[in-house]
């Protein structure tokens, strides 16, 4: 089975429109993220010109090798600088307590272009970007900031890429089109397999159940779930590692969901993960 291109912001923005009157709970949350999608669906993003082949794809995916690390991934950086801008402004505004933060992220983004360039090659390489101790604040937020402004071009880039992409053949714990780490998973409604979301391209992919996604521990005694308050929703939790994945069951659901759009209906489960020592 060929991989999905990711959702685009537009229809992301429909969805999360539709939830807002059904999740009164949320309404801050749903606000936040609806203005933060909207500045995404403002830049205009040309698809990439790689001209890939099915069997080239294939052979790296077969090598364990992700799409971005063959294909470079281009930004422009007066619209990155922009929306930099734009996200750090919406985040200050629904996030007073952390607005210096935010205002700091801002000038590091939009200042000198060549760190700017160095801290997206960190990010895209590494997962995440180290900063000075006394810019903890800045290091908290930067990866929420950077997941949001770089999103257009790895949608742009994933779209091009992922449904050239044999499903079965990666199995990966990060993404195969962009080395992302996952952040939700969804049980298929008819096997019950698991896929993975991608936290920066949107990209979903099969990977096997009963393992930890992040450090592959499978240890009864150390990796486990727990129900959500609805129990359509698990938290996994491992450890080892001390890191948390929300999954959706949609074996319990009666139609496929937009994934991105739950992660952000599921915050309270973040919020109870990190309270208990996971990440």
């Amino acid at each position: 089975m060929q991989m999905e291109a990711p959702p685009t912001d537009r229809q992301l923005l429909v969805a999360l429109r539709k939830e807002r009157n059904s999740n009164s709970e949320l309404v801050e949350t749903i606000n936040l993220h609806e203005e933060v999608i909207a500045a995404r669906a403002a830049i205009e993003v040309a698809m990439p010109n790689l001209a890939p082949d099915r069997a080239e794809v294939a052979a790296l995916v077969e090598n364990r090798v992700s799409l971005i690390e063959h294909w470079e991934l281009h930004w422009d950086r007066d619209s990155f600088g922009m929306l930099s801008q734009q996200i750090c402004e919406i985040g200050a505004r629904h996030r007073q307590e952390l607005a210096g933060a935010f205002e700091e992220t801002s000038a590091l983004l939009t200042g000198d272009g060549d760190q700017a360039a160095s801290i997206v090659g960190v990010y895209l390489t590494e997962g995440s970007v180290q900063l000075e101790e006394q810019q903890a604040e800045v290091e908290e937020i930067l990866p929420f900031v950077l997941i949001h402004v770089l999103h257009p071009y790895l949608q742009a880039f994933a779209t091009v890429l992922a449904p050239l992409i044999e499903d079965e053949q990666w199995y990966q714990r990060l993404c195969p089109v962009c080395r992302g780490a996952p952040d939700f998973g969804f049980l298929e409604e008819q096997v019950g397999g698991l896929r993975l979301l991608c936290s920066r391209c949107d990209v979903a992919w099969a990977y096997k159940r009963g393992e930890c996604t992040f450090c592959g521990n499978s240890e009864r005694k150390t990796f486990a779930y727990y129900l959500g308050e609805r129990e359509v929703y698990r938290l996994y939790v491992c450890d080892d590692c001390h890191r948390y994945l929300k999954v959706l069951d949609g074996r319990h659901t009666s139609a496929k969901p937009l994934l991105p759009i739950q992660r952000i209906l599921t915050i309270g489960m973040d919020i109870s993960a990190r309270e208990q020592g996971y990440r």
